[in-house]
């Protein structure tokens, strides 16, 4: 998911400074402060013993054929598989991808790229026709980053929801919006309320958001070094810890037809924003 690219240095920065972040709180999805410069000296003290963070990566064709084993033991703990873009492309490497992160026990999100210019029908299509989701699997991506001169921002935004509701239906689960911090700001904020966020912003500065809306994953580089992956990849940190993430994702399920007997669905509890 390629955006401008900030210093090397700042990836590190950003680093640190998620491993003080996540010393110092138990974030839940509506609280994602950082902590003020009066908790820094408490952060210092209580880093060493409590640092986890949950890191994530996301792959396409870029990175081809990725060694799984390799990336579990680096800690990785969620992989978002791209799956699709626009109305007829297939990422190459997505079967693959897919099926080798659940057997690693990594879990797995797929994504689809969207083109504003692609009939929305037709994209959901695409999706929801290659990608089979299962219980603890993350819900599915909107990776939402381009625009195009022949659609106006007040269509892009109706086709959008139209994308989330349909996919919605069929999955039962609402997906969550990927996109750049500034891409957000031009078009997104403040239009759905109602999904996740997963901004990408490469700076040591937390994703910033509209008030009425929340992030759960930060991508601060898409310059990554991760054992099993011969190239550059985008690592992510989740606003949460791992219990969080595995509430995140998808319950057990009988079948996507059965959601859409009103009896049924009430066997499913959806991650609320």
């Amino acid at each position: 998911m390629p955006f401008t690219l900030l210093s090397f240095s700042l990836q590190k920065l950003a680093f640190s400074g998620l491993l003080l972040y996540s010393s110092l709180v138990n974030v839940s999805p509506g609280n994602t402060g950082l902590p003020d410069e009066d908790d820094k000296s408490k952060a210092a003290a209580s880093a060493s013993s409590n640092t986890t963070v949950v890191k994530g990566i996301d792959v396409s064709r870029w990175q081809k054929e990725v060694d799984w084993s390799l990336v579990r033991e680096s800690e990785v703990s969620f992989a978002f598989v791209k799956a699709t873009q626009g109305d007829f492309r297939l990422d190459p490497y997505f079967a693959r991808n897919w099926e080798e992160t659940k057997r690693h026990g990594i879990k797995r999100g797929a994504y689809h790229f969207y083109k504003p210019e692609a009939a929305v029908q037709d994209q959901i299509n695409l999706f929801t026709s290659t990608v089979t989701l299962e219980a603890g699997d993350l819900p599915p991506v909107l990776d939402i980053e381009v625009s195009d001169p022949r659609v106006s921002t007040e269509k892009l935004r109706k086709d959008i929801r139209t994308w989330l509701e349909g996919v919605t239906v069929h999955y039962g689960v609402k997906p969550i919006i990927y996109t750049s911090q500034n891409y957000y700001r031009r078009y997104l904020q403040g239009h759905f309320p109602e999904y996740h966020f997963w901004i990408a912003r490469y700076s040591d500065i937390k994703p910033d958001i509209h008030h009425t809306d929340s992030w759960m994953f930060w991508q601060y580089t898409d310059r990554g070094s991760i054992s099993g992956i011969n190239s550059a990849v985008d690592i992510n940190f989740f606003a949460g810890d791992f219990d969080q993430l595995s509430s995140l994702c998808l319950p057990q399920l009988a079948s996507y037809a059965d959601l859409a007997s009103p009896l049924k669905q009430l066997k499913h509890v959806q991650p609320q924003p």
